[in-house]
């Protein structure tokens, strides 16, 4: 722990004798980052549309002419009980007439010669964000054999290629991930190379005098981490401008949420490591040490 200071007053006059390389390996390593990062941006907002799709998507239930307001109640009463409703609205026979009226103006005068009012009662069902496809489907069999239900109608179909679709970005982004990672390092590891190699006198005489491993390395480890953190900073600083410009900028793009606090904890520790990793295996093959 004490020498510590040593490590990191050490690294930053490495990095600081060495800025044009250090500044040139900070934006590399924050462009190979930022690619992560709207991944990350991107995954997390497709989600959150999702939950908010899934909590507002169109499940109907078409009540009979011929239910009794008890069954209604029942149906009520179920849908209250159930954990993966979030609400629901009930639309009566008169309510629907006059909607579809207003929808379908031209088609007033046909309407109007109608002897009796053809739309059932309905129930508008949303779901929370939280219900996953099995207890949807499982309250949409429930409700189906109900007395007085007519019909439910799901947009399972829909819903199951947006899920699809984000499953597929997830296997995506693992990729991308696996490549940012080995890319970070590499980056990492071949100007921390550079530096080792540029002091190799200087560790030769550390070592002649017996000092330890670690004491001959942690400037060299620090070195690696800061260029680590720094470029996951910048990265993150970029992205944040960048969101800001994209959702305020273009019209049709909607607004696009910032990496929650534990993403950006996540790149930063992420940038610290990799970078640290880069330094580690470069002082080793460097040196043979």
């Amino acid at each position: 722990m004490s020498d510590f200071p040593f490590f990191a007053k050490a690294a930053f006059t490495n990095l600081w004798e060495s800025k044009v390389t250090s500044l040139f390996t900070a934006v590399t390593l924050s462009v190979a980052l930022g690619f992560m990062g709207a991944y990350l941006a991107v995954f997390i907002n497709l989600n959150a549309a999702l939950g908010a799709v899934n909590e507002k998507f169109p499940l109907t239930l078409y009540i009979a002419d011929n239910a009794s307001a008890a069954m209604l109640d029942a149906i009520k009463a179920r849908l209250k009980s159930d954990h993966a409703v979030a609400g629901f609205e009930y639309i009566s026979k008169e309510q629907a007439l006059k909607e579809f009226k207003e929808s379908a103006k031209g088609e007033a005068p046909l309407l109007d010669s109608l002897s009796s009012n053809p739309l059932p009662a309905s129930l508008d069902i949303s779901l929370k964000a939280s219900s996953g496809a099995v207890l949807a489907q499982k309250l949409v069999t429930d409700l189906r054999k109900m007395p007085g239900v007519e019909e439910v109608q799901y947009l399972q179909e829909e819903a199951g290629k947006l899920k699809s679709m984000l499953s597929s970005f997830k296997y995506a982004g693992m990729l991308l991930g696996l490549g940012v990672l080995l890319g970070v390092v590499f980056i990492s590891y071949s100007t921390l190379r550079l530096a080792v190699l540029r002091h190799a006198e200087e560790i030769e005489v550390y070592k002649i005098l017996g000092s330890t491993r670690m004491f001959i390395m942690g400037p060299f480890l620090f070195e690696g981490l800061f260029q680590g953190l720094i470029a996951a900073s910048l990265s993150l600083a970029i992205l944040y401008g960048l969101l800001r410009v994209l959702s305020g900028g273009l019209v049709m793009l909607p607004v696009v949420s910032f990496l929650p606090l534990w993403a950006c904890a996540g790149m930063l520790a992420a940038g610290g490591l990799l970078g640290l990793t880069g330094s580690f295996f470069a002082f080793f093959r460097t040196l043979r040490f």
